[in-house]
């Protein structure tokens, strides 16, 4: 099985990552391979300036490393990402989207679900970690798995909007130790079920998986 290529997209860039220049934050981004038939598209999106959220980067590695092509992108470019996503769909049929955001990126990750939503494409899975603003999650959205902190923590409760009837997990870490706003994004534990879910959804070159 060839392995598929993360691409960590610079800020400024666009969600396609023009220009074309990669940002390698983590080793597993290095050995890039070919890619295999488009299977639907998985976003990371970070926080504040490119700098707090690089947990979506090592996450992005692992999930590379099971054959899944990510790319990981400010949320200053959620639309450019929306907008990538929509062309997907519209190029390739229905496939499977996977949203994760950090923080900034989190409450940009709904607003990716929302353009969506107003294409009438499904989310499968959003996950939210630490969202400081986020808009109530919308109707397409099929699961969600919110981190957050009701206390001790910086990171909003989700609730759903008018007409959501997927899946909501909200996760409360405010009684976890060491584990705050800036670093939630980085739990190797929470790596592993982020992963799972994902690979529930989506095979590399399989498109949607059997659960």
């Amino acid at each position: 099985m060839a392995v598929l290529a993360a691409t960590a997209v610079p800020a400024g860039a666009d969600a396609e990552g023009r220009p074309a220049q990669v940002n390698r934050p983590a080793a597993a981004y290095a050995g890039a391979a070919t890619k295999q038939a488009y299977a639907g598209d998985i976003y990371l999106l970070r926080g504040f300036a490119d700098i707090f959220s690089r947990g979506l980067d090592e996450l992005g590695a692992k999930l590379v490393e099971h054959g899944i092509d990510v790319k990981v992108i400010g949320h200053g470019a959620w639309e450019s990402a929306a907008s990538t996503i929509i062309a997907n769909q519209k190029r390739h049929g229905r496939k499977p989207v996977v949203l994760i955001g950090h923080s900034l990126g989190a409450n940009a990750a709904i607003l990716v679900a929302e353009r969506l939503r107003a294409r009438n494409i499904e989310v499968q899975y959003l996950v939210t970690f630490a969202a400081t603003a986020p808009e109530p999650v919308p109707g397409n959205v099929e699961k969600v798995a919110n981190y957050y902190f009701a206390t001790h923590g910086w990171g909003e409760k989700l609730v759903g909007a008018a007409g959501f009837h997927g899946a909501l997990d909200n996760k409360d870490y405010s009684e976890s130790p060491n584990i705050g706003h800036f670093n939630i994004e980085k739990q190797a534990n929470i790596h592993q079920e982020v992963i799972r879910n994902v690979l529930r959804i989506i095979r590399p070159g399989k498109g949607t998986a059997k659960s």
